[in-house]
């Protein structure tokens, strides 16, 4: 993305963060949407929540094989575009999903809203990699993920009192419809006219080819399918604080926020940090640090305590998070897109391998949450040993001679 700094008459940096980070946090929302409200869905349509639940399941499985296809069309067409596209997807989708007549449906919309969410979330990235300047990029995606967490904390209560006033389908109708139109009018209005990469579609093997041949790139995508895994913790920790410390529902969800408030900070600072200490430094510290509280946090017999460890497990998790894509970012310069779609790939198979493990093991072991997070601890624990091992710091002397 030559020419386009903050200096460039034609790019307004301020205006063009808000679009990315409003974009992130309609597409988290979904998220944060299906796990809140996924009791009153499976009641509307008369199914289990069980069933209900492959909505989460289908989204992962949309975004696994979605990496490779937006990897290919990177190749072809401009960023910007695609950035566009996937909020049309996710806007059709909500909207669907709304007058979803019966749960066959919401399957089917379903696809589109994972499909938006997928290709928004790629492109965002993308997008910081080919606009932002390099001294930047580190503190925008700490930002971006701050933003993440700030839709927990705030979408849950916000989702619920809006399905306690009027049920659950208005929250689609009267928030995430209207946001998505809000980021796509904003998005034409920002991000410039021009691809990131503007290379023939017959390279799609030659590049796929090329980022399998970097021992450092390999690694860093290893370690998103690693730390997606670590992040279904969330998933479980308020079910282990009810089982152990006999909480209520609302404790559980106090709990949850204030993990999510760690994550917000870790996100942050994180940012602020990536280039003082390094892409690789903060992705090693943070990985070893939050899988130490990851596994710890379940072994305390003291309840604040353990919520504690568990805050400070989430915002060394947000910090290594927001470090390790900025380091993913860096390895293919070249083919930034095409790399953030693969790395798509990987969190989404992070994401269900999370899910897989965290069934697997209370079925067979009979609830037993301190191994479980003994095992998601120790992802994030590999995490540091990979990247410290395997990985490379593009940006290290980059910045070096900068300063």
């Amino acid at each position: 993305m030559k020419g386009y700094t903050q200096s460039s008459g034609s790019l307004s940096i301020p205006l063009l963060l808000l679009t990315l980070l409003l974009s992130i946090f309609l597409v988290t929302t979904s998220f944060v949407f299906f796990g809140t409200l996924l009791v009153d869905i499976a009641k509307t349509f008369n199914v289990s929540i069980g069933t209900a639940s492959q909505i989460g399941i289908l989204i992962n499985l949309v975004s696994l094989v979605l990496g490779f296809a937006v990897g290919a069309l990177t190749l072809k067409f401009k960023i910007k575009s695609l950035y566009l596209s996937g909020l049309v997807f996710y806007g059709f989708g909500a909207l669907g999903f709304y007058f979803a007549p019966n749960f066959a449906t919401t399957l089917l919309v379903n696809v589109f809203i994972g499909i938006g969410t997928g290709m928004t979330q790629i492109m965002v990235f993308s997008l910081v990699g080919g606009l932002f300047p390099l001294e930047k990029r580190g503190s925008t995606i700490g930002f971006i993920f701050s933003i993440s967490f700030l839709a927990s904390v705030i979408g849950a209560p916000l989702f619920g009192r809006i399905q306690e006033l009027a049920g659950w389908r208005p929250v689609l109708l009267w928030f995430s419809f209207p946001l998505s139109i809000i980021c796509l009018i904003l998005g034409l209005l920002t991000i410039p006219a021009t691809s990131l990469e503007p290379q023939a579609k017959s390279l799609y093997k030659q590049v796929f080819t090329s980022i399998l041949h970097n021992k450092s790139a390999v690694a860093c995508l290893t370690g998103t399918t690693l730390i997606w895994i670590f992040t279904s913790i969330p998933f479980y920790a308020v079910s282990f604080y009810r089982i152990h410390f006999s909480v209520s529902p609302s404790a559980g969800g106090v709990f949850s926020a204030i993990a999510a408030v760690g994550g917000i900070f870790g996100a942050a600072i994180g940012g602020k940090l990536v280039n003082k200490c390094g892409r690789k430094v903060l992705t090693v510290v943070g990985a070893f640090i939050s899988g130490l509280f990851g596994v710890s946090f379940t072994f305390t017999p003291y309840m604040w305590v353990s919520v504690a460890f568990w805050a400070v497990s989430a915002s060394f998790a947000a910090l290594t998070m927001g470090a390790l894509t900025s380091l993913i970012l860096e390895q293919m310069p070249k083919f930034r897109a095409f790399m953030m779609s693969i790395n798509g790939t990987f969190q989404a198979l992070g994401s269900m391998m999370g899910l897989i493990i965290g069934g697997l093991v209370l079925n067979l072991y009979l609830n037993n949450f301190h191994l479980l997070m003994t095992i998601f601890g120790a992802s994030n624990i590999a995490l540091a040993i990979i990247i410290f091992l395997l990985a490379n710091d593009p940006c290290k002397t980059k910045l070096m001679r900068a300063s």
